[in-house]
């Protein structure tokens, strides 16, 4: 199993975990991670100034052409997500980082994303 750079302190009830393709996500009712091997995120909900989608032919349908018949699969659920932020703190191999205005990109699942974009608004 893969080792992540751990932010050590949550602040908030956490609502969602999960793990896909070497990455981790953790969502509480105050923040939300990115964590993997090499270097985890830590966001503030409040810091948050926005969140894009792709559009939604790039992001969820992969289309090939067989034949001539042109096929379309969803992406498991997986949209990519543009996370800009007004700050947000770095966790990685040297030690904790502060950043300012930032911007992070981020597969998201329809489950995940949904539940952001709620605490999103609640705020």
């Amino acid at each position: 199993m893969n080792q992540f750079i751990n932010v050590k302190a949550l602040s908030g009830e956490l609502k969602r975990t999960e793990i896909r393709r070497g990455m981790g996500y953790r969502l509480t009712n105050k923040e939300v991670i990115l964590l993997r091997e090499d270097i985890s995120y830590h966001i503030l909900l409040e810091d948050i100034l926005g969140l894009i989608s792709r559009d939604e032919e790039e992001a969820n349908v992969l289309e090939q052409l067989l034949g001539d018949t042109r096929v379309s699969s969803q992406l498991n659920g997986v949209m990519t997500f543009k996370i800009v932020v007004h700050k947000m703190r770095v966790y990685n191999r040297s030690g904790v980082h502060e950043r300012g205005a930032s911007t992070v990109y981020a597969n998201l699942s329809n489950g995940f994303s949904t539940q952001l974009v709620e605490l999103l608004q609640a705020i």
